[in-house]
């Protein structure tokens, strides 16, 4: 689970997705300068985000198994981004939040 109430519940989907917006809204200004489209800032990030550190640690066959592919071409295809694709600023941002 990736985000909780504060009683330690799951999170709806739609509740996340509220305050998702709410929060680029609120922070558009700051995201854009960091270099961020904020326009396509979506829950879809977490879970491409997700895939791509999992397969980068322990292989693509995990990383699809977390996101319950059948075929890991899907998460290949549709979420792994390889190292060459990301941006640097977004790899500068992770890394100082995860730590390197």
């Amino acid at each position: 689970m990736l985000f909780a109430t504060k009683n330690g519940n799951p999170i709806s989907v739609s509740n996340y997705e509220r305050l998702l917006r709410s929060f680029v809204d609120d922070n558009r200004e700051t995201l854009e300068e960091l270099g961020m489209e904020v326009d396509q800032y979506s829950t879809h990030i977490y879970r491409r985000t997700t895939a791509t550190l999992v397969e980068h640690a322990a292989g693509l066959t995990l990383a699809s198994r977390l996101l319950g592919h059948a075929n890991e071409q899907i998460t290949r295809t549709s979420y792994v981004v390889s190292a060459e694709e990301v941006d640097p600023i977004t790899v500068d941002v992770l890394d100082e939040i995860l730590g390197s």
